[in-house]
């Protein structure tokens, strides 16, 4: 059978990043060989999975916690200590050159924390297997870890005409990149300007300085806990997509419906990928190792919300189901729900959407907990049984 693969648009810089932090990820990879294996029967329990990935969440945390507080407080003590030195002139100067510094150092440190990370992380499950050929090497388990590390953009794809950023503005990409690279320095500014507000009210005198120390410091922290979070719901997604398509909607499972479920089943995850804005690597790989048993080639226009309900309309119970199922799981394969995916599941469940969100809510507690054999099992026994 041949397999279909998607195209992939990366932008230069960050694939310039993601192949310098690749190699850097393998050259660890070298020092300490991984499992081979990766069938979800080899991964460990949950209960082990749960309690070292939450160890090293915490210890990460309070490092990044140190690093951006440790690397603020030179420019801090350096501008209480030199302010009436130097020229205005010169003082600025000098004052960036400390912070630059110092910035450079906190954000080396802390990608190399971050690397070093998503790198313990993924070898609680393992990470080179043969299934990797299936997909495109920017969906390798290595580089989705490595962007998620460096906090790089997902690629854009094209695959069976479906594209995830149909209805995202351009310019809004540009300037929420904007604002994301500026949110330190605003937080900062804006904590001084109110704590400075309240200090006149009152009548205090504290060194505003200093909160720039907490500031940066907690944000750190804050920055890293996402970023730690995100790769395990990229590695738990990972596994859980390679279950359902292997093991649970495999050809003896789609012989019990009707041939046109398989087009179906690609209008559940795109309609809701498309909701979601973005190309969270989850459901891209649910999708592509799915169509790897359906088979399907035609380009189409997959993800219309629309043609997909009346597709619902004139299925039979039982289809409705394992489609409905299937619009929940690329749901919440990014652990979040914009308000157009609210709106759409409520469409897409009917009359049966409590039944529905809770499963949804249930599967997105187990893989955000990193329980992925409840969350396996979950899928499993929602999928198979018969409820009709």
């Amino acid at each position: 059978m041949r397999i279909l693969l998607p195209k992939i648009k990366t932008k230069k810089a960050d694939r310039l990043i993601e192949q310098i932090g690749l190699k850097y990820f393998l050259r660890l990879s070298n020092k300490l060989k991984s499992q081979k294996s990766i069938k979800l029967t080899n991964i460990s329990s949950d209960k082990i999975l749960q309690t070292v990935s939450h160890n090293i969440s915490i210890y990460t945390v309070i490092i990044s916690f140190l690093v951006g507080a440790l690397t603020t407080i030179p420019a801090v003590l350096f501008e209480l200590s030199f302010k009436n030195s130097y020229s205005l002139v010169e003082y600025y100067i000098l004052l960036s050159l400390v912070t630059l510094v110092f910035l450079i150092i906190e954000v080396v440190t802390l990608y190399w924390l971050g690397m070093r990370t998503v790198y313990t992380i993924s070898s609680l499950t393992g990470y080179e297997d043969s299934q990797e050929k299936k997909l495109p090497l920017e969906y390798s388990v290595k580089n989705m870890m490595v962007r998620s590390a460096l906090e790089l953009e997902d690629p854009a794809v094209e695959y069976l005409g479906i594209d995830p950023q149909k209805y995202v503005s351009q310019k809004w990409l540009v300037v929420r990149a904007l604002l994301y690279k500026a949110k330190i320095v605003l937080t900062s500014i804006t904590m001084r300007f109110i704590l400075r507000k309240i200090a006149m009210r009152y009548g205090l005198r504290v060194g505003f300085a200093w909160i720039a120390v907490p500031v940066t410091a907690v944000w750190d922290a804050v920055v890293m806990h996402r970023t730690i979070k995100d790769a395990k719901l990229r590695l738990f997604g990972y596994h859980l997509s390679q279950f359902i398509s292997e093991e649970i909607i495999t050809d003896t499972l789609l012989q019990t419906y009707s041939p046109s479920v398989k087009e179906g089943c690609i209008r559940a995850i795109s309609s809701i990928m498309v909701l979601s804005k973005n190309y969270h690597p989850n459901s891209i790989i649910l999708l592509i190792r799915l169509n790897q048993n359906l088979a399907i080639t035609d380009a189409k226009e997959y993800d219309n919300l629309d043609d997909f309900l009346e597709y619902l309309r004139l299925a039979t119970p039982k289809e409705q189901h394992l489609l409905r199922t299937l619009a929940g799981i690329s749901a919440i394969f990014d652990a979040k729900l914009n308000r157009d995916e609210k709106m759409a599941l409520k469409r897409i469940f009917a009359e049966k959407n409590e039944q529905y969100i809770n499963f949804c809510i249930e599967l997105k507690e187990l893989l955000v907990s990193g329980q992925i054999h409840q969350a396996s099992s979950l899928c499993e026994e929602t999928i198979i049984r018969d409820i009709y």
